[in-house]
């Protein structure tokens, strides 16, 4: 072989490679690997991507929005004769603007005027709208954006925090106000709800002690048993609570709206 020949022996190769390479680079773009990647690279299972399951909030409780310390037992006439009234409690037709009776889709703990409120986890404050009895409703996601799942504290005054803020569960965000709702003096009263919005149907509440951290499941549910006890001892009547599955929870099902 010529001296020129042996010169353009590399280039050939060159080319060659190039273009098989190309070829085969090709071929593996609709290749999909065993773990749905479809650059064909497998990846570490520790880099997939796991779907939320919509069906289940994104956090878990870690608070519930006050602490039980923070209750002051009262003789004054209260609406319900309750300090708290849970998931579900039913409230009659004759205390509702429709004249019928509703089931009661938040919480409602009724505290002495001013008692700190806490965020019931940890995320990112997504909205604060003022509520027809003039206060605000603080609501909280895991993205700082309103999502399908909200987690709420309403009828608060004086807040802590502003839309866009981190917040860290038992944070204090705001101060319990009252919205002249029966409330004996000096005494206001917040709910705390857990939101499922959007999607094909109307937006519904659930209970949110269904879906409390494991690191204060346990003593919440104590504390709570306790806490009904004391006040039916105090009030002079054991009927106000009854046993339930889960403490705070009166039912079980979605309440819409």
């Amino acid at each position: 072989m010529s001296k020129k020949g042996f010169a353009a022996l590399p280039l050939i190769i060159i080319i060659s490679f190039t273009v098989v390479g190309g070829v085969l680079f090709v071929g593996r773009e609709n290749f999909v690997s065993p773990d749905g990647n479809s650059s064909g690279i497998s990846l570490p299972q520790g880099n997939k991507v796991e779907k939320q399951n919509d069906n289940e909030p994104p956090l878990k409780l870690k608070s519930i929005g006050v602490e039980f310390s923070d209750f002051k037992f009262t003789k004054e006439k209260l609406q319900f004769k309750r300090l708290f009234m849970g998931y579900g409690f039913v409230i009659p037709g004759n205390e509702t603007s429709s004249g019928n009776d509703k089931s009661n889709p938040q919480p409602t703990f009724i505290l002495p005027l001013g008692t700190p409120v806490r965020s019931l986890v940890d995320g990112v404050v997504a909205n604060m709208p003022t509520l027809w009895s003039g206060d605000i409703s603080i609501q909280i996601t895991k993205s700082g954006q309103l999502e399908r799942w909200v987690y709420e504290v309403e009828h608060v005054i004086n807040p802590k925090v502003k839309v866009g803020d981190k917040v860290a569960a038992g944070q204090i965000i705001a101060e319990v106000g009252s919205f002249g709702n029966g409330d004996p003096a000096g005494f206001g009263a917040v709910e705390i709800g857990l939101l499922h919005g959007g999607g094909e149907g109307p937006p519904e509440h659930v209970c949110p002690f269904l879906y409390l951290d494991e690191s204060i499941k346990e003593e919440t549910f104590e504390k709570m048993n306790a806490f009904f006890k004391s006040w039916e001892e105090y009030i002079g009547d054991e009927s106000l609570y009854d046993e339930s599955e889960t403490p705070g929870c009166l039912i079980l099902d979605p309440i819409k709206g």
